[in-house]
């Protein structure tokens, strides 16, 4: 077989007639060009997906401590010291402080079955004072200073409907750039110096547009979320079944498909509790609505996504008859002018019975005298039994008048003077000094006749 080559048209001929492709030297080139890339990118692809495989069984067969020195480590390289001592203190908090785990209790289901929705309110923790913050009609909260705090509900948020929501509203934000506000829910006790969202199972919507949870490191990038201004307001919701949680912003639902989407699948472990957390870090005041009145979200209220209903089914509040039947109102308008006789239908039964007036011009007729009883024996000592005068002494004897010295001796004492003429009148009162003496002349009287005096022998000097 004889080969002739041929270059003028860059062909390659056979002897007897047949053609061959021929590949010039350019041509040559560019392809192993493309099959050098094509190795070059499979192999790039194979190693970014050996890569991902490496860290996904690393992180699955990392413990729960080398996730958390993990997260320390980059808690030292990005955040201050400040927010570095914050963050440990938390954590020590949260390990401290077990949260809240099972289903409501029967006193709180009886609570919320005779409240209803009311049954739900913000408590500050004990460490945090009117100073710091303060809570107005339940639901009502203004932050004061200057340094993070937050704040929960006394009750968890139910799960025995699929979805709950409740909306915050920024009522008042005089500082927006130096204020911070998330909006969100978290396990109780939650760190009362930490805003929601910083630490594990707790989510917020932060005023500066970032979603945080679980998250302690700062957030980067855009944010997602609309940044908040005062008169926002901002829904959570919560879908029980599936454990997803979604945003609202003045009525519309916030896109999340920036940053991946709803979250999903999230619930605490060991059917831990959720709670309503509001924090801020400066002056600003938010109002919350828990379901007792409508949203701006449609939907919630079409559907009753809240926490509660609107009235609970407890017992009415006690009837009040006659306003002087009742202790707190039993004076009323009464006054020395009134005239009570016709009036006597306004008191309680047997009134005047258990407290009988003893004497109308020393005495209020409707004050209560704790020496009144029946059948009581207790001495009575008030103003009333002192007298006016000092008792007189114009015709008591110079000798020895004691009651208790006259019962004890029977002869009075040679130096006695004047004689005595009886047996009673040298030692007793005269009317009028016994008026005036009141008890004493009494007690004088009682000691003479149990022990009369002989009469001085005078024949025997």
């Amino acid at each position: 077989m004889r080969i002739m080559q041929v270059y003028e048209l860059g062909e390659e001929r056979v002897g007897d007639g047949s053609d061959v492709g021929y590949v010039s030297k350019e041509e040559g080139g560019a392809i192993m060009m493309v099959l050098i890339l094509s190795f070059s990118s499979l192999s790039l692809v194979l190693v970014l997906f050996l890569m991902a495989v490496l860290s996904i069984r690393r992180k699955l067969g990392m413990s729960d401590r080398d996730i958390e020195r993990e997260e320390e480590n980059q808690v030292y390289m990005e955040l201050d010291s400040e927010e570095q001592e914050l963050y440990f203190q938390s954590k020590e908090f949260l390990a401290a402080n077990p949260y809240f785990r099972d289903a409501l209790t029967l006193s709180q289901n009886l609570l919320i079955q005779e409240k209803g929705v009311q049954a739900w309110e913000f408590v500050k923790d004990a460490m945090l004072t009117n100073n710091d913050l303060v809570v107005v009609n339940r639901s009502e909260i203004t932050f004061f200073k200057q340094f993070e705090c937050s704040i929960q509900t006394n009750l968890p948020m139910p799960t025995q409907n699929n979805v709950y929501y409740f909306e915050s509203k920024i009522y008042s934000l005089p500082d927006p750039a130096n204020t911070r506000i998330s909006i969100g829910l978290s396990i109780k006790p939650y760190p009362w110096f930490r805003l929601p969202g910083r630490h594990a199972n707790s989510i917020c919507y932060d005023s500066n547009g970032y979603r945080r949870f679980n998250q302690p490191l700062q957030p980067k990038g855009e944010a997602p979320f609309p940044e908040l201004i005062e008169g926002d307001v901002v829904g959570v919701g919560y879908r029980v079944r599936s454990g997803t949680f979604f945003f609202t912003r003045n009525g519309k639902k916030v896109n999340e498909q920036k940053i991946g989407g709803h979250i999903k699948h999230f619930k605490v472990p060991e059917h831990g509790q959720l709670f309503p957390t509001i924090g801020a870090s400066n002056l600003c005041s938010v109002h919350v609505n828990l379901g007792q009145i409508g949203y701006v979200f449609v939907e919630a209220n079409v559907k009753k996504w809240g926490y509660g209903p609107l009235e609970g089914n407890g017992p009415a509040p006690p009837a009040y008859n006659k306003y002087n039947s009742d202790v707190l109102l039993e004076r009323s308008e009464i006054d020395d002018d009134n005239d009570l006789s016709e009036r006597e239908n306004d008191f309680p039964p047997n009134f005047w019975e258990i407290n009988p007036p003893h004497d109308a011009t020393l005495r209020d007729k409707c004050s209560y005298d704790a020496y009144a009883d029946v059948n009581s024996h207790d001495e009575r000592i008030t103003l009333n039994t002192i007298s006016n005068e000092p008792p007189s002494y114009d015709r008591i004897s110079s000798c020895p008048s004691d009651a208790e010295d006259t019962a004890s001796h029977s002869l009075m004492d040679a130096s006695c003077d004047e004689p005595q003429q009886d047996n009673v009148d040298s030692f007793a009162f005269s009317e009028s000094t016994r008026d005036d003496a009141g008890d004493h002349g009494d007690m004088l009287d009682s000691a003479t006749e149990a022990a009369p005096l002989q009469p001085k022998n005078t024949d025997d000097e």
